[in-house]
């Protein structure tokens, strides 16, 4: 992918084809075949007969200023790649801890039980984290406490109406805005837990995006900075990730009850083999689920799907 084409047309200005070509050394047929490959990777781009235009206009990751910001952070960017989460798992050896992947555009993302995770390119916040813990650390309720950080990041951003989906949505005025994947191995020297935490966050999508709920968007409620969103989400991920390691997921349930967009409200959970009704009474220290049944029962899950109850 060329990296001084997409620079060009993140402005969302037309530009005409003649002076790409002159700008980029690049012939018109070499041109085209770039504009085409970037139409396939997802990208809207409008062309006339004589120049091209991106809508809607893009802010590009832009490495050295979250580098700047992030200096203990190890920060690894890359246009287009299969998944970031992969990309850390492959390279968990060679990696410093708090190590993190971004990039634009995901050919393979994938989300909770091998979902397929829509990724349009510059629309969204795609970014995997990597932190190792010690063998004996107790990581229940690790995605909530990520999850807690997300939230705290979007509202100490001015976003309103941000909310969590018990296990790993991130929702934003009722609807779907991204989620958490966590994947895992154990160090095979140390025994310790080498943690890649996934997060995807929708910014801008096109209308006609195949998704078979209601979605989110950051850019329905403000106008976006993509790359001081990924800042302060980062930070947000640190120092949570600090407090989970000495304390677990315990100090955080709290600010777990603050975003908790079912707590005290009649849910439906479905398991592999049945379905429960009952009253969400938010988490335990271990992040599983506090469910008060029909028949007055409180009860832990800490698998499941949730979601309302007509009525």
């Amino acid at each position: 992918m060329n990296q001084q084409l997409l620079q060009q047309l993140a402005d969302g200005k037309p530009h005409r084809y003649q002076q790409l070509s002159q700008t980029l050394n690049l012939t018109e047929d070499q041109l085209q075949n770039l504009l085409t490959e970037l139409t396939q990777q997802g990208i809207q781009i409008e062309q006339t007969e004589t120049d091209c235009i991106w809508q809607p206009a893009a802010e590009l990751l832009d490495h050295t200023y979250l580098q700047q910001i992030l200096p203990n952070n190890h920060l690894i960017v890359l246009p287009v790649i299969d998944s970031t989460n992969q990309y850390l798992l492959d390279h968990l050896l060679q990696l410093p801890n708090n190590s993190v992947c971004l990039a634009e555009y995901q050919t393979a993302g994938r989300g909770r039980r091998g979902r397929k995770w829509i990724s349009p390119f510059a629309g969204q916040v795609i970014l995997s984290f990597y932190h190792c813990f010690p063998q004996h650390t107790q990581l229940s309720g690790l995605s909530l406490a990520i999850g807690i950080a997300v939230a705290q990041a979007l509202t100490s951003l001015g976003y309103q109406q941000v909310q969590l989906k018990w296990p790993n949505d991130i929702w934003l005025a009722g609807k779907k805005l991204g989620g958490i994947l966590i994947e895992m191995k154990q160090n095979p020297t140390s025994f310790d837990y080498q943690v890649v935490i996934g997060l995807g966050l929708n910014i801008h999508l096109p209308l006609d995006t195949s998704i078979d709920q209601p979605i989110a968007m950051l850019s329905q409620q403000k106008q976006v900075n993509r790359n001081q969103i990924i800042a302060q989400l980062i930070q947000q991920i640190n120092q949570v990730l600090a407090q989970f390691s000495t304390q677990g997921l315990t100090a955080l349930l709290t600010a777990w009850q603050q975003y908790d967009y079912f707590y005290q409200k009649p849910v439906k959970l479905l398991l592999e083999q049945q379905q429960i009704h009952g009253i969400a009474m938010g988490i335990n220290p271990l992040g599983e689920l506090l469910l008060q049944t029909e028949q007055g029962n409180m009860q832990t899950f800490a698998i499941g799907e949730i979601s309302l109850r007509a009525g």
